[in-house]
């Protein structure tokens, strides 16, 4: 949930508990209001008949004719002085609308012609219930239209206050470390923002700095060491070529040899990847990926019957991709050379290729490989082979991000190790 939606959310509740609440406490505070209203007519109506009972009534016979003149007047005869008055609420039949009826009540006592008696004075509540329902029902409109004008105009302000906070973050994720010119965030009023751009610009073009000075080193050092080594090697094979050498000599140039290789190969691989990395324009064609991995195989022959290794092989006739051919080759020719370089003596090799998926599979140790590092260039460790760069791997995810496949890791028991390349 984004951070807007989810503090409309947490105001949206905060906001219906208080209209709840708020008009609870509305319905109840005028439903006392009424009452007091109520009970102050019935006191003094009290009044009034206390006043008759004086001057104008004479014997029991004229409380019950006042009685029958009005229903809500009444007296009880009791056989000793009364408790005080008091209010209530007294449920009774109305004949008007033939139903049973809350009667609000004032029970007091009084005295007449020496007799103690209770009166009764009451007043209908029916009008008063519809009255204070229609009161409450407005109450509530009233909350529920302040409820939502302020959510919408929370929302409307929202917005608009958040709008430059989106608009950098649009920026941000169009933004590419190697693009040429810096990130421009829009311009903005409110202070926490301007910080923030601020920090942002002074980050990312930090970032382009070192990027483009790191980019460069790799780019530098990939070109400039290929000359001296191309030389080195060149003088080696003079020298291993020359009359006269002996065994203890050619023991110290063979090392040399493997070491001047092992710098190419690296060289060479550091400035492909420093090209995968700018993402740099490779152009792409149709390529029968089949026809490359029957290639591939016929070049390693030599390496897999070095090794001792089985190879099998379930290949579609032919795969038609669209990609760059260069970087096709080096792709499938890392997965190949990763299977037979991580072998075992008399294992196997198996290579499968369908419409959908290219799998490499290699027999190895039984347990699976860490795959978080798998991909990690120059990743140590003791599955790494001596005489590895350890850069295949990495390469060959790169060229599969460049060109639109998804390289992963699977394992398989027992000790089956699987490079599958989804196109």
């Amino acid at each position: 949930m984004k951070l807007l939606a989810r503090t409309t959310v947490i105001f949206l509740i905060y906001a219906s508990v208080v209209a709840a609440a708020g008009t609870f406490v509305y319905y109840n505070f005028i439903r006392k209001i009424y009452y007091q209203y109520v009970d102050r007519t019935l006191s003094r109506r009290k009044l009034r008949v206390d006043n008759d009972l004086r001057l104008y009534l004479h014997s029991p016979a004229d409380l019950a004719f006042w009685h029958r003149l009005d229903h809500n007047v009444e007296f009880v005869p009791l056989a000793a002085p009364g408790p005080p008055a008091a209010f209530s609420v007294r449920m009774m039949y109305n004949k008007l609308v033939n139903k049973t009826v809350p009667y609000r009540q004032l029970a007091a006592p009084v005295v007449f012609q020496g007799r103690p008696y209770r009166l009764e004075l009451r007043t209908t509540m029916l009008d008063s219930q519809e009255l204070l329902a229609r009161i409450g029902q407005a109450g509530a409109l009233l909350f529920g239209a302040l409820l939502v004008g302020l959510l919408v105009l929370q929302h409307l302000l929202a917005r608009r206050l958040w709008a430059p906070f989106y608009q950098t973050l649009g920026a941000l994720q169009r933004y590419k470390l190697d693009q040429p010119e810096p990130v421009h965030l829009a311009p903005t009023r409110i202070p926490e923002f301007k910080e923030l751009n601020a920090a942002l610009n002074r980050l990312l073009n930090r970032n382009q700095r070192i990027y483009r000075r790191q980019r460069e080193f790799t780019e530098n050092a990939a070109h400039e060491l290929q000359t001296p080594l191309a030389i080195l090697r060149t003088k080696l094979d003079m020298l291993v070529q020359a009359p006269g050498l002996t065994e203890e000599q050619a023991s110290h140039i063979e090392p040399l040899l493997d070491v001047t290789q092992r710098l190419t190969h690296l060289s060479r691989s550091l400035l492909l990847l420093a090209h995968l990395d700018q993402q740099l324009f490779f152009p792409t064609e149709t390529v029968d990926l089949a026809a490359v991995i029957r290639t591939q195989l016929g070049q390693l022959r030599e390496q897999l019957a070095g090794g001792s290794l089985t190879l099998a092989t379930d290949l579609v006739d032919s795969l038609p991709v669209a990609a760059n051919r260069s970087l096709l080759d080096i792709l499938i020719s890392n997965l190949l050379s990763n299977a037979i370089r991580h072998n075992v003596p008399g294992g196997t090799v198996r290579v499968a290729l369908t419409p959908q998926l290219l799998i490499v599979e290699n027999t190895g140790r039984p347990r699976a490989l860490p795959a978080d590092q798998l991909f990690v260039r120059f990743r140590p460790g003791p599955e790494r082979p001596p005489g590895s760069v350890g850069l295949g791997l990495a390469i060959a995810r790169q060229i599969c991000e460049t060109s639109g496949f998804l390289l992963s890791y699977h394992y398989e028991e027992p000790g089956r190790h699987q490079m599958r390349v989804r196109m």
